[in-house]
């Protein structure tokens, strides 16, 4: 044979062959009991081979002209040092779901001389000069996650979250889709693709209410890419990878770097010569405006009382001092007739959105009333934080797309008033 075996047989090399018309030729049957190898070059390598191991070799061959499996077995008993007299092909040796690479010769001859002077010329192998290879069959087509994001920022934040947490439990790919806000406010780069054409064929999976964990989303096949439809606001969704989450959620030097000017102005302004570093920050969230409308009331939306805000600032000054309150909101004057007298509570002039939030992530505790924007400010800073735990109307269309107990939209760690 034109492959060349090594002085020590380590075993018979094993080839999975599929039958066909070719058979195994041979001329004069001869049984010496050694014989000599023809190189690739002509002459002869002396290398003492018992007959019966050729004979061996031969019966388990079978010819074919069709596709030839390879295993690992002939790569690593078999050696070649002389040229091939033809060019090699390259053939996919394939076992489980390895795939890896051989060279092997096709039309393989082997010419025998015997000890009587008799010559034998027999066709060994006759690999097609193309061997066909397929995809293992248990390689998992991947599928993607996919979400078109809508709504304010609060919201935004929400549905990236969940469908990131989503797809990474389930070990797919996101998918997302209308992402300028999220992407000009945090670094959020490496955390999803966004060809909307891998989602062309895919399957919407609707949240039956905004504000619960459901099974539907939770534990979604990853058979097909899916379309997630829907506010997705629990964090249970990705609360598995929630280091992940925050690494993604950092926010852009230029957002953090107008935060943090904004709050050093307010600070020097309230207490020139003092440093902040010396005080316990603590982000007030305070959301009316939109709530207060009589469609909204009906709906089952609900604000915190004054008197929310007063046993809130009560818990955090029993256990934290030298306390400065940063407060954000949406109804300034209401705010600051409830806070007025108070030396140690700053208002937080409205500005964007995304460097307002930044500005309360930079806090050390979090108090929130009521909305999504005060969830994230909350689990941006993730220090202590007192909510407003009667945010929905009991009964109402609102209060009833929420667990009872809120267990799926606030963390328990979180302390209701």
């Amino acid at each position: 044979m034109q492959q060349r075996f090594n002085h020590s047989i380590k075993g018979d090399p094993k080839l999975t062959t599929s039958k066909g018309n070719n058979s195994f030729e041979s001329g004069k049957s001869v049984k010496p009991e050694s014989t000599t190898i023809a190189t690739a070059n002509g002459g002869l390598t002396k290398v003492v081979i018992p007959m019966s191991t050729i004979n061996k070799l031969s019966s388990k061959i079978t010819m074919t002209t069709a596709t030839t499996k390879v295993m690992p077995s002939v790569i690593s008993d078999v050696t070649s040092s002389a040229k091939p007299i033809v060019p090699t092909t390259m053939a996919k040796t394939m076992t489980s779901d390895v795939i890896t690479t051989s060279k092997v010769t096709p039309n393989l001859t082997s010419t025998v001389k015997p000890t009587n002077g008799t010559i034998v010329t027999s066709t060994a192998i006759n690999l097609a000069s193309s061997v066909r290879t397929s995809t293992p069959a248990n390689v998992k087509k991947k599928t993607y996650v996919c979400k078109q994001i809508g709504a304010r920022l609060g919201n935004q934040i929400y549905m990236f979250a969940t469908s990131y947490g989503t797809a990474r439990r389930k070990n797919m790919t996101l998918v997302m889709k209308n992402d300028a806000t999220l992407k000009a406010t945090f670094n959020i780069e490496g955390a999803y693709d966004t060809n909307w054409n891998l989602c062309k064929d895919a399957k919407t999976i609707s949240e039956p209410s905004c504000c619960r964990a459901w099974p539907n989303i939770y534990n979604v096949s990853n058979e097909k890419t899916v379309i997630l439809n829907g506010y997705l606001q629990s964090y249970k969704y990705f609360d598995d990878h929630r280091d992940e989450v925050r690494k993604y959620l950092t926010f852009r030097s230029n957002v953090l770097n107008e935060a943090n000017n904004k709050l050093n102005n307010l600070f020097k302004k309230q207490y020139p010569g003092q440093n902040k570093e010396n005080r316990t920050l603590i982000g007030v969230h305070i959301r009316r405006g939109d709530y207060l409308s009589s469609s909204s009331i009906k709906f089952g939306y609900v604000t915190a009382s004054k008197e929310y805000i007063y046993r809130a600032q009560k818990y955090m000054e029993s256990k934290y001092s030298n306390i400065t309150y940063f407060v954000c909101s949406n109804d300034l004057a209401w705010t600051n007739d409830v806070l007025k007298g108070q030396t140690d509570a700053i208002m937080v002039p409205m500005g964007p959105a995304h460097v307002d939030l930044a500005l309360l992530s930079l806090m050390d505790h979090m108090i929130m009333t009521v909305g999504t924007y005060g969830f994230w400010a909350s689990w941006f800073v993730n220090g202590t934080t007192i909510y407003y735990k009667d945010f929905t109307k009991p009964g109402s269309p609102f209060g009833n797309q929420f667990d009872k107990d809120h267990f799926d939209t606030i963390p328990p760690s979180w302390i209701g008033l």
